[in-house]
């Protein structure tokens, strides 16, 4: 079965969808707004936290 997934890889792969927990989609967009904000590294990562942390979005289970 594997290898008969990689000899259809071209066609396969487009099929695929990547799967992304919503917290952590968040945080990756809160992490490249920081970013383009001018913050990077551990401040960057710790404002899209304190961010995140706060989202409605999140605290309402979504």
């Amino acid at each position: 079965k594997g290898k008969d997934v990689l000899a259809r890889w071209t066609t396969l792969s487009e099929k695929f969808v990547k799967v992304m927990p919503k917290d952590f989609k968040r945080m990756l967009e809160a992490i490249k707004k920081v970013e383009q904000a001018g913050l990077s590294g551990d401040e960057a990562l710790m404002a899209a936290f304190e961010e995140n942390k706060n989202d409605l979005a999140r605290v309402s289970g979504n």
